[in-house]
């Protein structure tokens, strides 16, 4: 063997270039300095932690099906007590873990009974991720005893179904652990207030968070949010709650150093949060509302536009009042937007060629525009004519995905782009046109195809939904006659 395999980290640099596992398993069969690094890698990343149970003989180990057969759980059972080689084989690949999820259709309940029994020392010293999908409806352990030696930075979490006891004790286990997390995501069917309190104090405790995740009941996320708007280095809150409207209409001022917010759950949550936030560093909104809208409509509006380094805004209102163009104009004040996104249930927002003209004229650099309704009704609302659409893909040159309703019939047009103007046009990605209420005048899908494919020099596609009308045939004709372009 050339000497320069002796030189593990260059080995082992090498080796990182190899994607899959089977071609580290190869490598590990080629000698003894090639086997040490490969399997290092090989156990770095388990994605199912039924995979550490091949470390004891097939005899040992027996897998109990049950449940139905599209949703069937494994029950994992050992017929004899491994001896102490088999053991020590398993913490060895234990101790080489650094990322490790759990499936939450796995029953383990045999195995850590085991180990509690008999002080079995299994522990994952390396690890500093970890996926944890958990089942807990007649379930009687927890897995968190296992992490006591862990320096978990990454921690995914949920518990599916209802026991209170065993989400009691993991969330207590865990609380004592104190690992410095940085990435927290928890996710609970039903979690107990005595457990929203050891949440609580985790988040008081761990002040290393910069990213956070809750996906729980609206009454038992709220309170938890107040103690995330102290965390000095939280830059990522995500917020998925369900159920009805929360208690809390306001929260204390804090979020200090948030660069993003992604909110799913009622209006009054929503707002509640983006009106705490007091960070200058604001660069996302991301926001997904239910319920009614509470007090004036452009309150939420207002608020987003009091982020002036904003970048990026998607918001989607499924059932609430469907807001006005009026209300959401203030956001136009934030320069520096490249992607924006308005969604209403269920039909729409009103939107007409001036409303497009103070788009562009305040997001020049665009490149992701999507303004719709999540229904179809094309008898109803205001749509831009195609001279709308001209002018926004001449005016925003960096537009790369356009989701917008025209009416084609709305405004005559012509095909008036000079050589010169083609000419300082850059490619672009794909146009996504959806063109639901778009309406054409028959004989004249050659024209418009010709003016979208003038204006836009890279990839377009259209999409339409109508069905049964005349209409839908004539914007698939010019589908079909766009991408026959070279």
């Amino acid at each position: 063997m050339h000497p320069i395999w002796n030189i593990t980290e260059l080995l082992a640099y090498i080796l990182l270039f190899l994607d899959e596992k089977l071609d580290l398993l190869q490598c590990s069969l080629v000698c003894r300095a090639f086997s040490v690094e490969a399997i290092r890698l090989i156990w770095k990343e388990v994605d199912d932690f039924h995979n550490l149970l091949g470390c004891f003989p097939r005899d040992i180990v027996s897998t109990k099906m049950s449940g139905p057969k599209s949703e069937p759980t494994r029950t994992f059972l050992l017929l004899d007590f491994p001896n102490a080689a088999e053991w020590n084989h398993m913490r060895s690949r234990a101790s080489m873990i650094r990322e490790l999820t759990f499936s939450d259709s796995d029953n383990y309940d045999p195995l850590l009974e085991v180990i509690q029994r008999h002080n079995i020392n299994l522990t994952f010293p390396e690890l500093i991720s970890l996926h944890l999908y958990v089942t807990v409806t007649k379930r009687s352990q927890s897995f968190f005893p296992l992490f006591s030696a862990s320096r978990l930075q990454k921690l995914d979490i949920n518990f599916d179904g209802s026991n209170n006891r065993l989400v009691n004790k993991s969330m207590k286990t865990l609380l004592a652990q104190g690992h410095p997390l940085r990435r927290l995501e928890i996710g609970a069917t039903s979690l107990p207030d005595v457990s929203q309190g050891y949440l609580t104090q985790l988040l008081e405790t761990t002040p290393t968070i910069d990213s956070l995740c809750l996906m729980l009941e609206t009454l038992a996320g709220e309170d938890i949010v107040q103690a995330a708007a102290r965390l000095p280095q939280l830059r990522e809150l995500d917020l998925k709650f369900t159920g009805r409207d929360g208690e809390r209409t306001e929260y204390s001022p804090g979020f200090e150093s948030l660069v993003l917010l992604d909110t799913w759950g009622p209006y009054t949550s929503a707002l509640a949060v983006a009106c705490a936030v007091n960070s200058p560093n604001m660069e996302e909104v991301h926001m997904s509302l239910m319920g009614e809208i509470v007090g004036p409509r452009g309150s939420l509006f207002q608020r987003i536009a009091s982020m002036a380094n904003l970048k990026s805004v998607s918001l989607t209102f499924h059932d609430s009042g469907i807001p006005q163009w009026a209300d959401v104009e203030p956001i136009l004040s934030c320069r520096f937007i490249s992607k924006f996104s308005i969604m209403l249930g269920p039909f729409g927002l009103e939107v007409d060629d001036q409303v497009l003209r103070a788009i562009i004229h305040a997001w020049p650099n665009l490149t992701y525009l999507r303004l719709g309704g999540l229904y179809d009704n094309p008898s109803r609302f205001t749509r831009p004519s195609l001279y709308g659409l001209g002018e926004l893909l001449l005016r925003c040159p960096r537009l790369e995905e356009l989701i917008l309703e025209v009416d084609a019939r709305a405004r005559p047009f012509r095909v008036e782009v000079t050589n010169e103007l083609r000419a300082i046009l850059q490619p672009r990605g794909r146009l996504l046109f959806d063109v639901r209420r778009s309406l054409i005048l028959q004989g004249s899908e050659v024209n418009i195809s010709e003016f979208l494919m003038t204006l836009w020099p890279g990839e377009c596609d259209v999409i339409s939904e109508w069905r049964d009308e005349w209409e839908g045939d004539a914007w698939e004709t010019v589908r079909e006659l766009m991408q026959q372009r070279e």
